[in-house]
Parts: structure tokens; sequence; C-alpha cells
């Protein structure tokens, strides 16, 4: 009886141990990651412009599918028509929660969360005075600071215990719409990867 008590109470203090030395995965708390893309984005009437996208971040995990992460974004946008042209970039700064499905290799994933745009760029209304020909007023600046929501979803696929490759698709909506010339939705997919520790 003793030596049953002592198998079982090795066997419970053990299997913890084991489990989690089976799982490497689930020890690592912190994440990194990259991405580049493509944005659209558009104010409350239109295109403002597309251009290519670059973000970052980093994490730390609370569960075995939840995480805690800060990004940053910065999308270039450009649009040339013949009333007007728009030319600027915008940073999207914030933190968001990720939640991540827990299986071995291919995992998809969803975020959710809230930051900040600041759009700087400039706005050139063109005049037309032909069939053909057009006149440019001066630049107009753009400067908004305003705040906004991002989410995201895609898949995650493993290529090492730390390494991953990420396919997915962002999109930062602004919270406070009454301005009118501010970017006011960003979507943007992208590829990119991520590292744990």
């Amino acid at each position: 009886m003793r030596t049953l008590a002592l198998t079982l109470a090795a066997a419970f203090t053990f299997t913890p141990t084991l489990t989690t030395a089976q799982t490497p995965d689930d020890e690592r708390r912190g994440v990194v990651f990259a991405d580049l893309g493509y944005g659209r984005i558009l104010d409350d009437e239109g295109i403002l412009g597309n251009g290519p996208r670059i973000s970052g971040g980093a994490g730390f995990r609370l569960t075995s599918s939840m995480t805690i992460q800060a990004i940053i974004d910065r999308i270039s946008y450009h649009r040339d028509v013949e009333w007007l042209t728009f030319d600027g970039r915008v940073y999207f700064v914030g933190a968001e929660a990720a939640f991540q499905a827990t299986r071995p290799r291919i995992r998809s994933y969803a975020t959710i969360g809230v930051g900040f745009f600041d759009d700087r760029g400039t706005w050139i209304h063109k005049t037309r005075i032909g069939p053909t020909q057009t006149v440019a007023d001066p630049p107009t600046d753009r400067k908004f600071t305003l705040a906004a929501t991002t989410a995201s979803g895609g898949i995650d696929v493993r290529v090492s215990e730390r390494a991953s490759v990420r396919i997915g698709v962002r999109l930062h909506g602004l919270l406070d719409t009454g301005d009118d010339l501010a970017p006011h939705t960003i979507f943007s997919p992208g590829i990119g990867a991520a590292w744990r520790w």
C-alpha cells in the first residue's frame, strides 16, 4: 500500500514536468513578429490611396491560446487622378489581445485591439480648365492623430519550435469619424514571420 502511494505521488509530481518537457512551445512566453503587406486606405467617401505596409510588434503569452501584444504599422499611400492627389503615410500604434488555436503545426489566429492613427501627408485639389487640362491648387497639409481600433485574422504555420510564417489580413478602423479627410478604414493583407522565446 505504501509503495502504491509513493508511486502515485511520484506520478502526480513528475507528470506536469514530463508534459512540459514534451511540449517546449508551451514554455515560450515571449513573441516578436513582423509583417509586410499592401494596404488600401479609405476615408468617409472613397479611397485615399494604396501603398505598402510594414509592421512589427512584441507580445507576452498569458495562456496557451491568448497573448497580449503591442504593434506598430506604417502604411504609405498615394492616389493621383484628374481632380486630386493624395500622398502620405499613416502610423498606427496600439495594443491588442491575440487568440490562437493550439493545434501543433497550422494554427488559426485572431486579434482585436485599440490604438491611434497618426496621418501625415498632402492633398492637392485640381481644377479643370479645359477638356484635357487641369491646374493644381497649392498642396494642403494633412495632419490627424485620432483613436482607432484594429483587428486581424489568419493562419500561423510553425516551421520550428520557435519560428513560424504567418499569412493574414489586418483591418484598422477610426473611432472618431468626425473628420471627413482623416483615414477611416485601412484594409491590408500581408505575410510575415514570428519568433518565440
